[in-house]
C-alpha cells in the first residue's frame, strides 16, 4: 500500500511537473487569462480529498464537472473562511486534479480550500486526526449530501476512547476549536479510563440504559454465548437493533447538536465503532449524505483500529486455543456491513422510514433538521 501510494504521489508530481514545462512563466499570465474566458459557469468542483504520503507530503486531489482553468490552493489552520484568513499555498490548474505539498505546519490540523478560476471553490482536510492517544479520531467533514451540499469540515468528529491523549494531543484539540466533548461509555468504562479534563471542552456524560453500550469481553465469554463468528455476528447485530429501539443517547446528541455552541463536537465511546459509529451514521443521515456514504464512513474504524485490535487478539491467543472463539472475538472487535445495517433496517421497520425515525424516534422536527443542515452542511 506504502508503495501505491508513493507510485501514486510521485504521478502526480510528475503530470504538475509537466505543467508547469507546458506552461513556462512567461506565458502564465496569458494562458491562464485565457483559459478563465473559456470556462463554463456551470462548471464545479465534484469531490476533494487529503492524503498524507509516507515521506509526510499532503496530497490533494479533486474532481471537477469542467475545466474550470487556474486554481489557487490555500491553506489555514481553522475551517471557516479559509481564503480569507488562511494563506495561499500554490497557483496551479484544476485540470491536473491535484497538489502536492509538504505540510505547512507540522503538528497541526490543516483546512485547504481549491478555488477555481471561475470562482468555484471546495475544501477538504484529512479525515483521520493524528493523535499519539487515540486511534480512531476522524472528522466527518466531506461527506455529499442528496441536494448538493457538503457536510463542514472541523465541526463534527467521531472517536475512540480519549483517555490516553498525551498534553499535544490535548493542546492539538483546543487548536481545533474543538468545544465539547460527549462520552458514551458506562460507568465501568468511565472509571477504568477517565476522559481528560481539557480547558475550554464541555464534558458531557450521556444518560445510562442504552442496550447496546456493554462490551465486556471477559463477562461475554464468560456466558457461553459467544462460541462462534455467528454467535457474535448476531450478538452484534441484536445490539445494533436495540440501539434504535432505546435511542435516547442519539435524542440527547441530536440536542446538543442543534445548540450553536456545541459546535465542533466529538462523540465517543470506547473502540469508537459501536455506539459512535451509529451515532456518526445518525448524524450524517440527518445531514442528508446517503447510506452507502453512511456506511463507509462506518466501515472505516477497520481501518484505524486494524493495529490495535490485532495485538488484542494476538494477546488472546496466547489465553485461548479454541480457533472459533477467537474468530468470534476477532468479529467482535470489527465492524461489519451487518451491523449498521441492522440499525438501518430496525428503523425502517418500526418507523417506516430513516426519516420517521429521524423526526418520530428522535425528536427532531422539520424545522430542527433545517437549522441542522444550515449548520452543518455548506
Amino acid at each position: 500500500m506504502r508503495n501505491v501510494k508513493k507510485l501514486s504521489t510521485a504521478i502526480l508530481s510528475l503530470s504538475i511537473l509537466l505543467g508547469a514545462i507546458a506552461a513556462p512563466a512567461t506565458g502564465f499570465a496569458a494562458t491562464a487569462q485565457a483559459t478563465a474566458a473559456q470556462v463554463k459557469k456551470s462548471g464545479d468542483f465534484t469531490q476533494a480529498i487529503v492524503e498524507r504520503n509516507a515521506t509526510g507530503q499532503l496530497v490533494i486531489h479533486w474532481k471537477t464537472n469542467a475545466d474550470l482553468g487556474p486554481a489557487k490552493v490555500y491553506w489555514s489552520t481553522s475551517p471557516d473562511n479559509i481564503e480569507k484568513n488562511g494563506k495561499l499555498l500554490a497557483a496551479t490548474y484544476t485540470r491536473y486534479g491535484g497538489h502536492v505539498a509538504a505540510d505547512p505546519k507540522p503538528g497541526g490540523r490543516i483546512y485547504f480550500l481549491v478555488k477555481g478560476g471561475n470562482g468555484a471553490t471546495i475544501s477538504a482536510s484529512e479525515r483521520h486526526v493524528d493523535l499519539e492517544g487515540a486511534a480512531n479520531f476522524r472528522d466527518l467533514g466531506g461527506y455529499a449530501t442528496t441536494d448538493g451540499r457538503t457536510v463542514k469540515w472541523g465541526k463534527l468528529f467521531r472517536a475512540d476512547a480519549i483517555g490516553k491523549l498525551t498534553d499535544a494531543d490535548q493542546k492539538k484539540l483546543q487548536n481545533m476549536g474543538l468545544t465539547t466533548d460527549v462520552d458514551y461509555r458506562t460507568d465501568a468504562e468511565v472509571k477504568s479510563l477517565p476522559d481528560p479534563v481539557i480547558k475550554g471542552i464541555n464534558y458531557v456524560r450521556t444518560d445510562e440504559g442504552n442496550p447496546g453500550s456493554n462490551t465486556d469481553f471477559g463477562t461475554i465469554l464468560a456466558s457461553g454465548l459467544m462460541k462462534d463468528k455467528e454467535s457474535a455476528v448476531q450478538m452484534m447485530v441484536q445490539g445494533n437493533k436495540s440501539m434504535v429501539d432505546n435511542p435516547k443517547f442519539y435524542v440527547q446528541l441530536m440536542e446538543l447538536l442543534n445548540d450553536p455552541k456545541n459546535m465542533a463536537l466529538v462523540q465517543h465511546c470506547t473502540a469508537g465503532k459501536d455506539r459512535t459509529g451509529l451515532g456518526s451514521a445518525i448524524i450524517l443521515l440527518t445531514l442528508g449524505v446517503d447510506e452507502k456514504t453512511a456506511m463507509e464512513d462506518y466501515l472505516l474504524s477497520n481501518v484505524y483500529n486494524a493495529a490495535n485490535n490485532q495485538k488484542s487478539i494476538e494477546a488472546l491467543k496466547t489465553q485461548i486455543q479454541d480457533t472459533n472463539v477467537i474468530e468470534a472475538v476477532t468479529a467482535l472487535m470489527g465492524v461489519q456491513k451487518e451491523f449498521l445495517q441492522a440499525s438501518l433496517d430496525e428503523m425502517k421497520a418500526k418507523y417506516g422510514s430513516i426519516d420517521k425515525f429521524i423526526e418520530d424516534g428522535l425528536g427532531v422536527t422539520k424545522q430542527e433538521r433545517a437549522k441542522l443542515k444550515a449548520m452543518y452542511t455548506e
